[in-house]
């Protein structure tokens, strides 16, 4: 039985999650789009109706759709819930808002993708399906002989498993670009302005492979050992891909004598980091298994923490209004 369970509009199209009996195959795919297409030409009005979120939930429920009705029980039970079919057809979306009058528009669907019920392994793997739409028919062209050119990012799959291969000449963000995004990191993190008390960080850099007793040390490879990469060598001895900075700087920490009188010492670095991803959670260029982090990590006194972590904000905050941020994670 095909279940349905979510479908958000994404930056340059959309895509709709299906729990199903088996994976979709290309073949499904053409068929599923044939479908849309000839519902497409019928040009079928949207119509909406109201019900209460409880009502809503039975609903659903009835219909054996389990995924929207545990989506629309996530919603307060003051709210109404809008319903919107197409013609006379049966089946029903909930939607807090409807996108389009009528379904007359260009499309076309894209690819296939694994993905986790609300993005957790734990749950059942569901399968995307993702498409793009447009309002004329030569943006639609356009937009497809676009992405054919693109080469800002290629994820190779049978080369390096959700990896990405960048391209010096056909980057969405130039190398100047990218160097410049690094300089202007640098210079804001690395440099002391006392006007805007911005701390000192000194950069350092660590190797991306470790001995596995190091992870095992940290605790990282109990924990997260299922998301690292790992490697043996002939002599029998396991190395680790570094999925973070931190015991890298430890290490790094732990040379030489070090005298309270010191701190804080501040240590950041342009890190690359790999990180076995499940697949199911891999979206993109949004979520990949290796990617560059601007890190750091603080050593300072309990004394310290109070001023420390007022100056990191104000660090923070300036570099997310130069760069023209709205939000910092």
């Amino acid at each position: 039985m095909r279940r349905w369970t979510i479908g958000p509009v994404i930056e340059d199209g959309f895509f709709y999650d299906f729990a199903y009996k088996r994976p979709f195959t290309p073949e499904d795919l053409a068929a599923i789009e044939a479908k849309m297409t000839e519902l497409s030409k019928a040009d079928l009005k949207v119509s909406r109706r109201v019900m209460p979120r409880d009502d809503a939930v039975a609903y659903f429920k009835s219909l054996g759709e389990v995924y929207k009705a545990e989506i629309i029980a996530s919603i307060p039970a003051t709210e109404e819930i809008g319903l919107y079919g197409q013609g006379r057809l049966g089946r029903c979306a909930a939607a807090r808002t409807c996108r389009l009058p009528a379904s007359s528009k260009p499309f076309k669907l894209t690819k296939v993708a694994g993905a986790y019920w609300r993005g957790d392994s734990r749950n059942e793997m569901l399968q995307r399906i993702y498409g793009t739409a447009w309002g004329r028919q030569e943006q639609l062209d356009e937009y497809l002989h676009g992405s054919k050119k693109r080469r800002s990012a290629t994820i190779a799959a049978s080369a390096a498993s959700s990896i990405c291969f960048t391209c010096r000449k056909k980057r969405r963000v130039p190398c100047s670009g990218i160097r410049t995004a690094g300089s202007f990191s640098r210079r804001s993190s690395r440099t002391c302005a006392s006007a805007t008390a911005r701390p000192v960080f000194g950069e350092v850099n660590g190797p991306e492979l470790m001995d596995v007793s190091l992870w095992q040390q940290s605790g990282h490879l109990e924990k997260f050992g299922e998301n690292m990469f790992l490697t043996k060598t002939p002599d029998e001895r396991v190395y680790a891909i570094k999925p973070m900075n931190c015991p890298g700087h430890v290490q790094i920490f732990k040379q030489g004598i070090r005298s309270h009188r010191d701190l804080p010492i501040r240590f950041g670095e342009f890190g690359k980091v790999h990180r076995y991803e499940p697949s199911g959670a891999l979206h993109g260029l949004m979520r990949v298994r290796a990617f560059t982090q601007d890190d750091a990590h603080i050593f300072i006194t309990e004394e310290q923490i109070k001023e420390e972590s007022v100056h990191n904000i104000q660090l923070l905050l300036s570099i997310t209004r130069t760069s023209g941020s709205t939000t910092c994670a």
